[in-house]
C-alpha cells in the first residue's frame, strides 16, 4: 500500500483528525519539503546555468562565424573544454559540480567535433561525427558516474548507427537487408546495455535510477517488435525476428513480474504485445480478405487492450 493510500485510509476510519492531514503529508513526503523544494530549485539553476553556458559559447560563434578566425573559434571550444577539466579536479570531491562540469565537457567536445568537421571537411557522412563523438568521450562518461551521461552516450551510439543504415546499407549485407539490420543492431546493442544495467544496479547507488532502464527498455522493446513485425510481413528475418521477440518477452516478463516486480516493463511488455498480435491477425486477414475484418481487428484491439489493463491494475495493487 502506498503513503497516500494509507493516510486515505487512516481519514477514512478516522484515525488521523483533520487538522493533522497537512502534517501527515509533509512528514510522508507526498509533500514535499521546504528543503526539498530548496534543494530543487538549485539542482535546476545550476544545470540551467551549465547548459547556457555550454549552448551560449556555440551560439556566439555560429552568431559571429564571419569576424572571428578559424583558430580563434578552435581556441574558444578548446579553453571551455580545458577549464571544465580543470574545474572537475578542483571539486572532484563535490559529486554534483564534478558532474555538472564532465556534462559540459562532453557536450563541448561535440560541438568541436562538429565544427572541426565543418571547418575541414573530414567526413561527408553524418555517423562519423556521433560515433566518434561517443568514442573520445567514453573516458569522461565513465569517470563521472553519472546516469544522464551514460543515456545520452547511448543515444549517440543509438544515433550513429541509425545514420550509418540511413547512408551506407547494412552492416551484414550477406545476412539483412538495411531495414533489418538496423533493428538486429539496435537490438543487440540496448538489450545488453539493458542486461548490465540491471546487474550492476544493486551495486551502485548512481545506477539506481528506474527512468534509465526504463529508457533502455523502451529502446530495446521497440527494436524487438520491429523484428517480430518483419517476420510477421514476410522480411528475410522469417522465425528468427519473431523467436527474439518472444524470448525477449518471456525473459522480461520473468524478470520484472518475479524477480524485480516492475509495472512500466510489464506495460511496455503488455503493448508490444499487443502490436504483433494485431499485426499478425491482420496480415491473416490480408491474405484470406473478408467483409468484417476491420471489426475484427477493431474487436481484438479492444479486447486485448482491455485485458492488459485490468492484469495491470491488478499487478498494481499486488505490488503495492
Amino acid at each position: 500500500m502506498s503513503q497516500r493510500e494509507l493516510i486515505s485510509q487512516l481519514i477514512e476510519q478516522g484515525k488521523l483528525a483533520t487538522h493533522n492531514v497537512k502534517k501527515a503529508l509533509f512528514v510522508s513526503h507526498i509533500y514535499p519539503s521546504p528543503i526539498a523544494w530548496r534543494d530543487f530549485i538549485a539542482r535546476l539553476l545550476l544545470w540551467s546555468g551549465a547548459l547556457a553556458m555550454g549552448f551560449s559559447l556555440i551560439f556566439f560563434v555560429a552568431a559571429n562565424w564571419q569576424e572571428i578566425g578559424r583558430f580563434a573559434k578552435f581556441a574558444l571550444f578548446q579553453v571551455l573544454i580545458v577549464l571544465a577539466i580543470v574545474a572537475y579536479l578542483l571539486i572532484e570531491k563535490k559529486p554534483l559540480l564534478a558532474q555538472v562540469t564532465l556534462t559540459v565537457a562532453f557536450l563541448s567536445l561535440g560541438a568541436l567535433m562538429a565544427f572541426f568537421g565543418q571547418t575541414y571537411q573530414t567526413g561527408a557522412d553524418p555517423w562519423q561525427l556521433f560515433f566518434n563523438w561517443a568514442v573520445l568521450g567514453l573516458p569522461w562518461v565513465i569517470i563521472s558516474r553519472f546516469a544522464p551521461l551514460w543515456i545520452v552516450w547511448l543515444a549517440l551510439l543509438n544515433l550513429s548507427i541509425w545514420l550509418y543504415h540511413d547512408s551506407m546499407g547494412s552492416l551484414i549485407p550477406a545476412l539483412f537487408e538495411r531495414d533489418e539490420s538496423m533493428a538486429w543492431s539496435l537490438f543487440l546493442l540496448n538489450s545488453v546495455c539493458l542486461f548490465f544495467w540491471e546487474l550492476r544496479r544493486p551495486l551502485h547507488t548512481w545506477l539506481n535510477h528506474s527512468w534509465a532502464p526504463h529508457s533502455l527498455a523502451l529502446a530495446t522493446t521497440t527494436s524487438a517488435t520491429s523484428l517480430a513485425l518483419m517476420s510477421i510481413f514476410d522480411y528475410q528475418t522469417s522465425w528468427l525476428g519473431a523467436s527474439v521477440w518472444l524470448a525477449f518477452m518471456a525473459l522480461a516478463y520473468l524478470v520484472y513480474r518475479l524477480r524485480q516486480p516492475d509495472l512500466f516493463m510489464l506495460a511496455l511488455g503488455s503493448l508490444s504485445g499487443i502490436v504483433v498480435v494485431v499485426s499478425w491477425v491482420a496480415n491473416i486477414i490480408a491474405i484470406s480478405g473478408g467483409p468484417g475484418a476491420f471489426l475484427l481487428l477493431f474487436v481484438l484491439t479492444i479486447g486485448l487492450t482491455t485485458g492488459a489493463a485490468l492484469w495491470l491494475k491488478k499487478l498494481m495493487k499486488e505490488f503495492q
